[in-house]
């Protein structure tokens, strides 16, 4: 299996001060520029299965990539990000948002429904529904059952799978891929949109190449990690 682990583009959130932060923003102008960027670098990538979590801003991101690239795409509900849809700021704010309902997911990231399959975890009611804000423990244990999922549903068939996701929660699955922490104060800012690939042979993972931003052009290049 070839996995690359693509960051979402520039959200209202990263663009903005952290204490104004809401629980499920749109990508930005900006966003939507690096957003036509890796889509135009991906058209020449196959993709066998395409996978992005429910929030609004990798579904917009993934939008773009479902636009120019005729791989069907997989709404899973487990890779959100750290903490999953919560409202507020700082360690105190632990009051759960309700996120985006099922049929709602499915038009954001794509035009014809039917290249779209939802987990069915996600309800027409909000994907999170109000639960409380996620422990980074919790985060933590869900990014080892997402590295299972990977394996168990792809193992070493050879197929390429893109995953559209977010900065803290791709350093989860880093984490427990490769047993290395990728800190940010020594590998610096996940940049929005780039790319990261792994390899997985049917035993173990290896890093192909990490955080590339060469479809970007500099002035784009963003990586607000709030």
């Amino acid at each position: 299996m070839q996995l690359y682990l693509i960051r979402h583009a520039e959200s209202e959130n990263n663009a903005r001060a952290p204490y104004l932060r809401v629980e499920d923003p749109a990508i930005t102008a900006v966003g939507r520029l690096q957003s036509e960027c890796l889509a135009s670098w991906i058209k020449s990538l196959w993709i066998d299965h395409l996978i992005t979590s429910p929030f609004l801003r990798t579904l917009q991101t993934t939008r773009f990539v479902t636009d120019v690239n005729p791989a069907g795409v997989n709404i899973w509900h487990d890779v959100f990000e750290r903490g999953g849809c919560f409202r507020g700021y700082g360690p105190d704010a632990t009051e759960g948002g309700i996120g985006l309902g099922r049929h709602e997911v499915a038009r954001h990231v794509v035009e014809d429904a039917t290249r779209c399959v939802v987990d069915e975890s996600i309800g027409e009611l909000g994907w999170w529904g109000g639960k409380p804000r996620e422990t980074d423990e919790e985060a933590q244990q869900r990014a080892t059952r997402v590295v299972r999922r990977f394996v168990d549903t792809f193992g070493s068939s050879g197929k390429t799978v893109v995953a559209v996701i977010h900065a803290d929660f791709k350093r989860a699955l880093l984490a427990d891929m490769l047993g290395v922490t990728a800190d940010p104060t020594i590998f610096g800012a996940l940049r929005n949109t780039g790319v990261t690939k792994l390899d997985y042979d049917g035993d173990r993972w290896t890093l192909d190449w990490f955080n590339s931003v060469t479809h970007l052009p500099s002035k784009l290049i963003t990586g607000n990690e709030t």
